[in-house]
């Protein structure tokens, strides 16, 4: 009995301590989560501001040749956003698979946790 009963509380040591460490591994994911918040914020904030300078320097060219390059950093300006934008998605999906991974993983650390505890007790 005393075999069975050091084991379980080994069991139940070794889950706890992987339990913190999920947990951690959750707080860790959603600072990532809160930056990438942060980022697409700026990325909003950006594109407005370059929306307003190359409307600037819309009102100030003049003549064809600075039309034909207005319109070129235009679409420049919308290929980096798009690309950008892109790159933003992708990572906030990533970390929300991420983050569910992470919240299953403890679930099941969980559930393990207290099958341990009732045999422990038992």
């Amino acid at each position: 009995m005393d075999a069975t009963h050091n084991q379980l509380e080994q069991q139940l040591q070794q889950v706890q301590k992987e339990k913190t460490t999920a947990e951690t591994h959750i707080d860790q994911t959603r600072i990532k989560e809160n930056k990438q918040d942060w980022l697409e914020e700026d990325t909003k904030y950006f594109e407005l501001e370059k929306r307003e300078l190359l409307e600037y320097f819309r009102s100030g060219w003049q003549g064809e040749e600075a039309n034909g390059f207005h319109h070129f950093l235009e679409d420049q300006q919308q290929e980096e956003a798009t690309a950008w934008k892109k790159d933003l998605q992708l990572k906030k999906t990533h970390l929300e698979m991420e983050q569910q991974e992470n919240k299953a993983q403890l679930h099941a650390l969980e559930t393990k946790q207290t099958t341990l505890q009732k045999e422990w007790r038992a």
